[in-house]
């Protein structure tokens, strides 16, 4: 989580403490999953800006012409984060279809 406090003065000497946070993407190579941009009052959550990002690689068109086998690779690029589990619940859709 990267953290970004912006403090704007006031004419008096004080400051306002109004924060902006940026939360997200959790890991490095989670490009384009989450982002949130929080403004704080104190402890308040204000206002949250969520930026969704968007990983369609047009995963489905590339395995058309593949066979099961050769399409496994594919959903380990789909969730950099547990690529494990998108394999997992792809193994576990086709060993359903095939019984």
């Amino acid at each position: 989580m990267s953290v970004q406090i912006e403090e704007s003065p006031t004419t008096d000497g004080g400051v306002i403490s109004n924060y902006t946070i940026n939360f997200g993407p959790q890991h490095p190579a989670a490009h384009g999953v989450l982002r949130m941009i929080m403004e704080l009052d104190g402890e308040v959550i204000e206002r949250i800006d969520p930026h969704v990002g968007l990983l369609h690689r047009g995963t489905e068109k590339l395995i058309e012409q593949k066979t099961y086998l050769q399409a496994l690779p594919y959903f380990d690029r789909l969730d950099y984060c547990s690529p494990l589990c998108q394999e997992h619940s792809y193994v576990l859709a086709i060993e359903k279809l095939l019984n």
